[in-house]
């Protein structure tokens, strides 16, 4: 693989990161509004004959999703500035960033 070259534009990836990083902190908000919501209608079921409480069911599920997906756009944000990090200081190793355990 000699004269092989890797170019990189810090530039878009730097973003591409922030970007991932600024949906986790958006799922995260959206995690917790649910959670408030959850807990509302928990508290609330006795009144509705249990209506409430399937909802409130429903809605956990969705938060668990919006859980993994949040941990999901950590993972890449922080792949990509540490693939960044190493671009700069010239390191060739070959690093495997993206590989290992992400279950959604």
């Amino acid at each position: 693989m000699a004269g092989q070259v890797v170019q990189m534009d810090y530039t878009v990836i730097g973003n591409v990161s922030k970007g991932f990083n600024t949906a986790h902190e958006t799922l995260d908000a959206v995690g917790k509004v649910l959670e408030a919501a959850i807990n509302i209608l928990r508290a609330t079921a006795f009144f509705s004959f249990g209506t409430t409480a399937a909802l409130a069911q429903y809605l956990s599920v969705i938060k668990d999703k919006v859980q993994k997906l949040s941990a999901a756009c950590v993972w890449f944000s922080q792949n990509l500035a540490r693939a960044i990090g190493d671009h700069q200081r010239g390191d060739v190793e070959g690093k495997h960033y993206f590989e290992g355990e992400l279950a959604l």
